[in-house]
């Protein structure tokens, strides 16, 4: 009746970052945030593959016009990263793609991460996919993208990722919409 939240405890609010595990399909407990992070937050992975944490509360007993950024414990930002030197900005979902890297024998992995879509504490536009890959040279990689009901028009992270799970700094790629400029 007063425009207040009723019934928010939040001191049990989840106040640890949850990572999911795409080996095991599983959720584990990532850093522990200062503070509760109640409706109307949002969380994202960013290119560098931090997590970012922000907002949430408003309306309710919190009002947070702020963010927490985390380091996940597979991303140490003092080791060597694969690195993509260069890829497509703009690629149709299902073409097949060349990129450059540092080092493409250590290459395990070719991802896309799908930017999010937040609203209302959901990324309602979460996909994180493996695409096809095969090595051509020392440096050069060839990608396939996936079809368009899978991998759906939008702005992608492109990441590779080596045998310990290290991913790359993201290349973001527009996939199948307006170009991005170059």
């Amino acid at each position: 009746p007063d425009g207040g939240s009723i019934g928010v405890d939040e001191d049990a609010a989840v106040k640890y970052v949850q990572i999911w595990d795409p080996r095991t399909n599983d959720v584990h407990k990532g850093p522990r945030q200062q503070l509760a992070r109640l409706y109307h937050s949002s969380g994202l992975i960013l290119p560098d593959g931090r997590i970012f944490s922000g907002g949430g509360g408003a309306p309710g007993p919190l009002v947070n016009t702020n963010y927490e950024l985390f380091d996940p414990e597979y991303l140490d930002i003092s080791a060597k990263r694969p690195e993509i030197l260069k890829a497509p900005s703009n690629i149709d979902a299902g073409d097949v793609f060349n990129i450059l890297v540092d080092d493409a024998d250590a290459v395990m992995k070719v991802t896309a991460t799908k930017s999010g879509g937040m609203t209302h504490s959901r990324n309602a536009d979460a996909r994180w996919l493996n695409l096809d890959f095969i090595v051509l040279t020392s440096k050069k990689i060839q990608v396939t993208a996936r079809e368009i009901n899978v991998m759906l028009p939008g702005l992608w992270m492109l990441n590779t990722i080596d045998a310990d799970e290290v991913p790359s700094v993201a290349h973001l790629m527009g996939v199948s919409m307006a170009p991005l400029p170059n």
